[in-house]
């Protein structure tokens, strides 16, 4: 664990001076001006996990971290998850921020000697980052799971006529096959029918739209990278045909879906960002357990509302913030 050891060297806000290290053993730190390096990894460009990266630079910022945040956007591309993270792999960069399941996934596998914090993950033990919320190696981070079942009860309280669910997932990602074996269980719970159809890249976008709005009454929107990053065209396309939509996460709703009371990824990101600073502030990271998403909210889209006929008095949507 060479790198591990190596201490993060001081930098010097206004008269206070931040003793920031890269490991727990050691609790000293040199002191030189400049700003830390941090290395962020985004698995695909979408408003998500761009609120995820704006949320944890924010957050370092407000503590008074001066950091250089150097992102790596991997498009989407499966084969960079485990080169493109090397370019971080240099002791001069102290900690790398890994936005997404792939991300983090190949990040764990090319960088075993870097301190690691994940958000935008839905099952770290199912990819196999963590073993376990409290057995934590160099890697910890932040879960986006949420319950379908609770989202979709009370959709039903607005929607009560709809009888099957629709879903698009990618059949790359272990965090969108859990979250439909989630929704499988969930609407079995309910008394209501899923119908999915797995995807290899957003090409197929379009195809599985096809195959699914002639069979569905509403569509439920994962937390699935490559889905979200075509957010937009599936919106329109649902839209089109008088499809209401609910989405796990709310950066969704800005692209067009009807609502959500799913993950808020800018204080996801922030949330990150404060295990990260425990981490450069001299915190044994085996002692900074894996966190349960805490930040949500209720959003409805205010024009997809209306050109469904919602009505935004309606009692159940009363906490709702309705984008405009």
């Amino acid at each position: 664990m060479k790198n591990l050891k190596k201490m993060v060297k001081v930098i010097s806000i206004g008269a206070l001076a931040l003793s920031l290290v890269g490991c727990a053993g050691d609790k000293k730190a040199e002191k030189e001006d400049g700003k830390i390096k941090i290395g962020a990894i985004q698995y695909i460009e979408h408003v998500s996990l761009d609120n995820a990266l704006k949320g944890f630079e924010d957050r370092l910022k407000e503590e008074g971290i001066e950091a250089e945040v150097e992102v790596e956007n991997l498009q989407g591309d499966q084969a960079l998850t485990t080169t493109g993270p090397k370019k971080f792999e240099g002791d001069d960069y102290k900690l790398v921020y890994a936005i997404s399941t792939p991300a983090a996934q190949g990040a764990k596998t090319a960088l075993p000697n870097k301190y690691i914090v994940y958000s935008a993950v839905t099952d770290p033990v199912e990819a196999g980052l963590i073993e376990g919320p409290d057995k934590i190696t160099n890697i910890t981070g932040v879960n986006d799971a949420v319950s379908a079942k609770d989202q979709i009860e009370s959709f039903l309280k607005i929607y009560p006529n709809v009888k099957t669910i629709g879903t698009i997932f990618s059949t790359n990602e272990a965090n969108s096959k859990v979250q439909v074996e989630a929704l499988e269980k969930a609407c079995d719970e309910l008394g209501l029918k899923l119908e999915s159809v797995g995807i290899n890249n957003i090409n197929d976008i379009g195809q599985a739209l096809s195959t699914l709005t002639g069979k569905i009454d509403a569509y439920y929107a994962l937390t699935d990278n490559t889905v979200a990053s075509a957010g937009p065209i599936v919106a329109e396309n649902l839209l089109k045909e008088k499809i209401p939509s609910l989405s796990a996460e709310e950066g969704q709703v800005s692209k067009g879906l009807l609502m959500s009371e799913g993950v808020d990824y800018y204080e996801h990101g922030r949330q990150a960002a404060d295990l990260a600073i425990k981490i450069l502030k001299g915190e044994d990271i085996i002692n900074l357990h894996a966190e349960d998403n805490k930040a949500s909210k209720k959003k409805v889209n205010g024009k997809t509302a209306e050109a469904l006929g919602l009505d935004l008095n309606n009692e159940n949507l009363k906490d709702a913030e309705i984008l405009k």
